[in-house]
């Protein structure tokens, strides 16, 4: 019952973000779909359908509701990047942070919020390009490995005390995979892992679950 219970709270941490993004998506798309029914932007698709002649009159609704639906996509779409543009710029910058503050505040849900805003900085920003390669150690005790990310192939102040080759690794916490501890291992000591850092970081948001496709299977 408890690896149920592990699995099912894996998988829906896994989808949630992807959950939350569609279903504001759509929340933003319906609102956009009925601002456009019965205006005049309808009057003026319709208009246009009749005199493309693109289909008889029974036809009409149909291909009026096909355009509504493109445009409201695209309207949607346009307004999101522009959204994010203006969150860059200072004032709304401050805004977004005081709003940001604001749900971080709200009990139980601050948790989820947190954890999901973090996660999707991740794969925005360019922090993914610092992970050098995915790597597999023992840790924290001999028979049990970890996965981490190698952020440095070298680390000379470590090697002078020790006198060998060590690398600098990032160990990620699961299921949020922003935060975690730096460590300093011994080249001899780490394993590379033939996977993407985006297939990683998959796995260790999924703890476990969402496991990367296994090339050698499919060569």
């Amino acid at each position: 019952m408890k690896r149920v219970k592990a699995s099912f709270y894996s998988g829906l941490i896994a989808i949630l973000p992807i959950v939350i993004t569609v279903y504001i998506f759509n929340w933003i798309f319906q609102i956009f779909l009925n601002l456009l029914q019965d205006s005049f932007v309808t009057v003026a698709i319709r208009s246009l359908v009749i005199q493309a002649g693109l289909g008889k009159e029974q036809d009409l609704h149909l291909y009026t509701q096909i355009l509504i639906n493109v445009l409201s996509f695209v309207t949607v779409v346009l307004t999101l990047i522009i959204i994010g543009t203006a969150m860059r710029i200072f004032l709304f910058k401050k805004l977004g942070s005081f709003l940001n503050n604001l749900l971080v505040k709200i009990p139980l849900f601050s948790q989820i919020y947190s954890t999901i805003t973090q996660i999707i900085s991740l794969f925005a920003s360019d922090r993914q390009k610092s992970y050098q390669k995915v790597v597999m150690f023992e840790y924290p005790r001999r028979g049990v490995y970890s996965i981490g990310f190698m952020t440095a192939n070298s680390n000379h102040l470590a090697e002078e005390i020790t006198q060998e080759e060590m690398c600098n690794i990032f160990l990620p916490t699961s299921p949020n995979p922003t935060s975690g501890m730096f460590i300093i291992l011994k080249k001899s000591e780490v394993k590379i892992l033939d996977i993407k850092v985006d297939d990683a970081i998959k796995l260790i948001i999924s703890g476990g679950v969402i496991l990367p496709p296994n090339n050698k299977k499919e060569n």
